[in-house]
């Protein structure tokens, strides 16, 4: 340990700071979740998320329909 915090005192300052957003990045890695590859958890996480109910659904799909029959006010 002291040989790192030697060579770390011989870096200088924009160096040093480097080395400690490395370390950082490197334990964000380490903590950063790994996947488990299980899909059917995935998807249930994702079909949660949303609280859109079919009404909704059908009357954004209804109005997009309209869309382009609105007209621009002329100036």
């Amino acid at each position: 340990m002291n040989d790192l915090i030697q060579t770390y005192n011989q870096l200088s300052d924009v160096q040093q700071k480097q080395l400690v957003a490395f370390a950082n990045l490197l334990l964000l890695k380490q903590k950063a979740k790994k996947p488990t590859g299980n899909l059917a958890d995935w998807k249930e996480k994702i079909a949660n998320v949303s609280t859109w109910s079919e009404e909704d659904i059908e009357a954004l799909e209804q109005n997009a329909k309209h869309l382009n029959a609105w007209r621009v006010q002329g100036w």
